[in-house]
């Protein structure tokens, strides 16, 4: 619960941006030490390893974490003066223990304080150079030592390994790292926050740049490996949600281990046997701090307890489950466990169980409208209802029957007894994924996090209310062959992290296991990565682009302007033609033809097109009586209220449906194929009448936004714009229909503003979305790409750069864009900004492609 409340907090007060979210995440760089070879053991430089200059004080100041299970001896910091002078922060090793020590030269000074390991501490140096003086505070211990600082103009400062010194780096984790110059604080490197091996600081955007770094932000975004082993014979796998302990139990005996997959300790099994010996039939029972082996094919079970270190089972039963790769979840509302499908013996399961902690025995639970069976799906409680997702299997259970995966979310009422499909989809290109037994439900927003196949293992973030899931981590890459597999997600929010047991079945009955983890709060790896201000006007588009564009509009206003009153006898300038798709508003008036993309008559059209972006103006208002597509989705009311939630998913889908159809054709779609589309597993019957009850509900709720409608002519449907309502897709077709009659700059910058909305609904998945997906993307892309080409060649280079965002923004991969906006940086002497982005690209690229980018830097 205190978990919970840390994150609604987090979610609340970063809205409001009255917050440091770093407090709320573990942060700073951990210095590789001795578990490392020492050519892999980490060093930061500070400044990029350029010299601060001095004039009377000098003050570095940064707060250290000691770990664990690593000798407290080795490097931390190390000053090197103009005058040669080495002044060095290390734990130095004593007769009896290890101290902290100032290191000068050739002497050392200790710190009679014992090393604190588990705990940040705060240090800082202080250097007086009238005095000849160093002072050094360690967690409020202080100490003072004369020094040859006469000469002293300006300094380097390092952490961890240095060059041609001891290999030896203390084992700490850093962060907070301030500069002081005489009295004034000119750096501050929080160490959460960066750009691969490069984080700056605070103030003035230097440069701290880590070799070998290990970012512990990035627990976060990525699943940790920490533990991974080959046993033979049989094992089941339970985890201890209390305390964050696994259980590997074996034959004979059970290892434990603990968070990081450090073993714990051993324990011999004396006698008695589990329930059924088949994996995946294993939990820890908190309440009554007994592994439980489970068998719901008879409804037994077997308990161990440590005490007695006996199975309570004394007959040893040999038979196969029937249930493996079943979905489990724990409901602490009636302290009972639920288990879900499965399968076995040539069979798909859809039975539901319970296991009542304390009860003894496994019971099954009939509910109304059974789901259809299938194996390897997630499952959580969350109120009274057990919600599952995904899976794979058929209609009746047979293997023998081809097989497909489900994508969608089901519910099963504990109280009613029936059964739901909350939403679903159909057929989606990412097919071939199963799903980790379990999810974990956060309730701040309502989605569920659970862990795919796909990619070998990675965690997707998936909506309670629209079908809408997105990858939340990077993946594992965890792509071996096996035979079998347990494949379970556990959830441990007193310590903070999410844990993925793999546990990979092979053909000579091996278990290959591995065991990762991943800290919560999950964070977005987009906003953990740091850039320079200059860099964030090109990068963060969604924060700055819109004041760029506005500024270079500008000033070409007032160029233009002062060109005209120098010119006299000029010719007052070409009035633009009124559009006849638009009216005073921006609203589309007039149904356009449907558009064809395509590329060749786009290229002929810029071809003889001067773009001079002229105009300030915002031509669109979607706060009020408007329909978004383009960025998100979103409604908007005749009154300004944001009805978007009023919209359930059918609703949703079907007038998406039907706007993108009816600007692809103008007599719409036709009714049947609506129906195929939104309601494919039902009887004709059925579908029609669910059909017919949402266009009714739909009608009702266009109403509210203004003078638009659903029109039925010839069987087919389509959508009625009327002068009111602003439709960004549909107002985008006008436009763009328009400027290949009329090349006009008004036009063109409509355009502009449009495409800035972003892509076409980025976060609605559906199958027969992405060709409409691909021909938007395809179409900007080519659209600006002409743009940019003329751009290029008339050396525009605010313009480039304002063109290559946009394409960064419809397309992150645009070799293109990258290509553009990097010559224009470097022209301009930003080649370090220009070196980051290109870095940053290759990174991104290879992560999406799983290959590296082949264009080197040079060659842009």
């Amino acid at each position: 619960m205190k978990y919970q409340l840390q994150i609604l907090l987090f979610v609340l007060l970063c809205t409001v941006g009255k917050v440091d979210a770093s407090s709320l995440y573990d942060y700073g760089l951990s210095l590789k030490s001795h578990t490392v070879p020492g050519v892999e053991r980490t060093t930061l430089y500070l400044d990029d390893n350029q010299p601060f200059s001095i004039k009377n004080d000098f003050i570095i100041s940064f707060q250290m974490y000691v770990r664990a299970g690593e000798p407290d001896f080795g490097s931390i910091l190390h000053l090197h003066t103009n005058t040669n002078q080495f002044i060095r922060f290390s734990f130095v090793a004593g007769e009896e223990r290890h101290f902290p020590a100032l290191v000068l030269n050739e002497g050392i000074v200790n710190i009679n304080s014992p090393i604190e390991r588990e705990k940040w501490l705060d240090v800082s140096l202080h250097l007086r150079l009238k005095d000849n003086v160093i002072e050094v505070d360690y967690d409020n211990k202080k100490i003072s030592a004369m020094a040859p600082l006469q000469g002293v103009k300006s300094l380097t400062a390092s952490f961890g390994q240095m060059q041609q010194y001891l290999a030896d780096v203390a084992p700490i984790d850093l962060r907070n790292i301030t500069i002081t110059q005489d009295g004034k604080q000119i750096h501050e490197w929080k160490l959460w926050k960066h750009n691969d091996d490069v984080c700056y600081d605070e103030i003035e955007e230097a440069v701290a740049r880590a070799v070998h770094p290990l970012w512990l932000i990035d627990n976060h975004i990525e699943w940790k490996l920490i533990h991974q082993a080959k046993i033979p014979g049989k094992l089941n796998i339970a985890f201890n949600v209390r305390e964050a302990l696994f259980y590997l139990v074996k034959s004979q005996s059970i290892d434990i281990l603990d968070e990081n997959g450090v073993h714990q300790k051993e324990v011999t099994i004396r006698g008695g046997y589990p329930a059924v010996e088949s994996p995946n039939h294993l939990i820890y029972d908190t309440l009554s701090n007994r592994l439980v082996s489970y068998f719901p094919k008879k409804g037994t079970i077997s308990s161990f307890s440590f005490d007695t270190e006996k199975w309570s089972n004394e007959v040893r039963n040999t038979e196969e489950a029937s249930n493996y790769n079943h979905a489990r979840a724990f409901n602490p509302a009636d302290s009972s466990f639920y288990f879900f499908g499965g399968y076995g013996f040539y069979q798909y399961r859809n039975d539901l169980y319970r296991m009542k902690s304390g009860s003894g025995k496994v019971e099954q639970i009939e509910y109304e409208r059974p789901l259809y069976p299938r194996y390897s799906a997630a499952m959580a409680v969350v109120g009274d209802e057990l919600y599952i997702f995904g899976g794979r299997g058929n209609k009746y259970g047979k293997q023998e029957l081809s097989t497909h995966y489900y994508w969608g979310l089901c519910a099963i009422n504990l109280k009613t007894k029936q059964s739901r499909i909350v939403w679903q989809k159909d057929k989606p290109k990412a097919d071939g994924t199963i799903m980790a037994s379990s999810m974990y439900f956060e309730p701040s927003d309502s989605t569920f996090y659970a862990v795919s196949t796909n990619k070998g293992g990675v965690l997707w973030k998936i909506s309670m209310k629209d079908s809408v899931y997105t990858e939340v981590s990077k993946p594992i890459y965890n792509e071996s062959t096996y035979q079998d597999c347990d494949f379970s997600l556990y959830t441990s929010p007193s310590h903070g992290k999410l844990f993925l047991v793999l546990d990979k079945i092979l053909s000579n009955h091996t278990h290959d296991v591995a065991i990762y983890s991943i800290n919560m709060p999950l964070v977005n790896e987009m906003d953990i990565r740091q850039s320079t201000a200059e860099e964030d006007t090109g990068s963060c588009w969604y924060i700055y682009v819109i004041g760029i564009i506005l500024l270079v509009l500008g000033g070409f206003v007032f160029y233009r302007l002062k060109c005209k009153n120098k010119k006299e006898e000029a010719p007052a300038p070409k009035k633009v033609a009124e559009n006849p798709a638009m009216t005073e508003t921006g609203n589309t008036q007039k149904q356009p033809e449907p558009t064809e993309y395509k590329a060749a008559s786009r290229r002929e059209i810029m071809q003889d097109t001067e773009p001079v972006f002229t105009e300030t103006m915002n031509y669109y208002d979607r706060s009020r009586a408007s329909i978004s597509l383009l960025g998100c989705f979103n409604v908007r009311d005749k009154d300004g209220n944001d009805i978007t939630s009023n919209f359930t998913p059918r609703l949703k889908h079907m007038l998406i449906l039907l706007i993108l159809h009816t600007e692809k054709n103008s007599q719409g779609i036709l009714a049947s194929k609506t129906t195929e589309i939104l309601w494919p597993d039902k009887e004709e019957t059925a579908a029609r009448n669910n059909r017919n009850v949402n266009l009714r509900k739909l009608r009702v709720l266009l109403e509210s936004i203004g003078d638009m409608e659903v029109m039925i002519e010839n069987n087919f449907l389509r959508i009625k714009w009327g002068t009111d309502v602003f439709c960004d897709y549909h107002t985008l077709i006008a436009c763009t229909k328009q400027f290949e009659q009329e090349k006009s700059e008004e036009l063109l910058n409509r355009i502009l503003e449009l495409l800035l909305y972003g892509p076409l609904l980025p976060n609605t998945i559906l199958d027969w979305l992405d060709d409409f997906k691909d021909d938007y993307s395809s179409y900007s892309i080519d659209l600006l790409k002409n743009l940019l080409d003329i751009e290029i060649s008339r050396n525009h280079q605010d313009m480039i750069i304002r063109l290559a965002d946009i394409m960064f923004l419809h397309d992150p991969l645009n070799e293109e864009a990258l290509a553009a906006k990097c010559s224009v940086l470097v022209a301009q002497g930003k080649k370090g900004i220009a070196r980051n982005l290109y870095d940053r690209f290759c990174k991104e690229y290879h992560d999406s492609m799983g290959e590296t980018y082949k264009v080197p830097f040079g060659d842009l």
